[in-house]
């Protein structure tokens, strides 16, 4: 009985270690997944706790803003991203966040990179959860909007020129009929006066 008890207990074990490297092992599949899919993304993520302090922080955020993520993590604010120039905005905005009147629509504003460049960004915030629905912190969705800005100017100088050559074509047709209505009277001006001046010459003669 003693040694059936003892297999009972090996073959149980053995099933509760098997289980155990199983859930172990797809636990490391999902968090490779998981790092793969953040690591893969053009989007910066960060996740602030409650105080404000830098708990996360994705590749993506970290090659935007030229800091690695030693240098980010754990961080109160003032952030050193932050612009000197927009430190009211972000205090107000900071603000808040804490006090949960934040809009869940983005907004945008202006990042400082490592070397001192500004460059805009549009920022989309959700607060973070854990599993008794309470909240620990928020998470940021961050968007370097460089590009779409350049691209924005780009097409408003476009739009620029499309118009001021549709205003030069509007006045090139205007002169030109103002000549072609011109050109009639003055045409039968010339003419009058060139008959004009024949009556007097043969008159002369």
């Amino acid at each position: 009985l003693l040694s059936l008890g003892l297999v009972w207990s090996l073959i149980a074990l053995w099933r509760d270690i098997n289980r155990r490297l199983q859930a172990e092992g797809a636990l490391r599949k999902e968090a490779a997944f998981r790092a793969a899919m953040e690591n893969s993304l053009i989007t910066g993520l960060r996740a602030r706790d409650m105080e404000g302090r830098l708990t996360y922080v994705n590749p993506s955020f970290c090659k935007m803003l030229g800091f690695p993520a030693e240098e980010l993590v754990g961080k109160l604010p003032p952030m050193p991203y932050w612009a000197p120039e927009e430190i009211t905005e972000y205090e107000n905005r900071f603000a808040q966040i804490l006090t949960g009147t934040v809009q869940p629509e983005g907004f945008e504003t202006i990042y400082q990179r490592a070397n001192g460049e500004r460059f805009p960004v549009l920022i989309y915030e959700s607060p973070l959860v854990d599993d008794n629905g309470k909240q620990t912190g928020w998470m940021s969705s961050i968007l370097d909007v460089s590009e779409l800005k350049r691209a924005q100017e780009l097409s408003r100088q476009q739009e620029e020129k499309l118009h001021q050559n549709a205003r030069l074509a509007t006045m090139g047709e205007m002169a030109s009929m103002l000549a072609h209505e011109l050109n009639q009277p003055l045409a039968a001006i010339s003419s009058y006066t060139t008959g004009a001046l024949n009556i007097l010459r043969q008159s002369d003669a």
